[in-house]
């Protein structure tokens, strides 16, 4: 029987270092470690079931599910944790709302806003502010 080029690795060892990489993978939220992580899991209980002539067996065990599971599994999971839960408006000022006259002007989300309107307005008076662009916002009478 050959010298084995590497001792045979404890499971234990292997299902550590699994857990440790994919904890370690919270850091980098990137879905490459967490993969390494999982086939190190993998080998380490396997290694309980079959018996490894050579610790060599095992790394390469290891690197070449890691990359089947990366290269079949990173996108999707990086497409289901990655995505936004709701979708956010980043027009936020570009929203109907209500206003009030002050100082010849419109009080709208802590702006002052020159109007757009053929109607007169009362100082304190609550308006419809239909939209806002270029620091003048098109209202009209609640």
């Amino acid at each position: 029987m050959p010298t084995p080029i590497l001792e045979v690795i404890d499971p234990t060892f292997l299902l550590a270092i699994g857990i440790f990489l994919i904890a370690f993978e919270a850091l980098f939220v990137s879905f490459v470690v967490f993969w390494f992580g999982a086939a190190f899991l993998i080998v380490g209980i396997a290694s309980y079931f079959i018996a490894f002539s050579d610790g060599i067996y095992q790394i390469a065990a290891i690197a070449i599910i890691s990359i089947i599971l990366l290269m079949a599994l990173r996108s999707k999971a990086m497409e289901l944790f990655m995505k936004p839960k709701k979708e956010h408006n980043d027009d936020f000022l570009n929203e109907k709302g209500v206003g009030v006259i002050k100082d010849g002007k419109v009080y709208y989300k802590a702006t002052y806003w020159d109007y757009d309107s053929n109607e007169q307005f009362l100082e304190g008076e609550k308006v419809n502010v239909i939209s806002t662009h270029n620091m003048t916002a098109v209202i009209e009478k609640r």
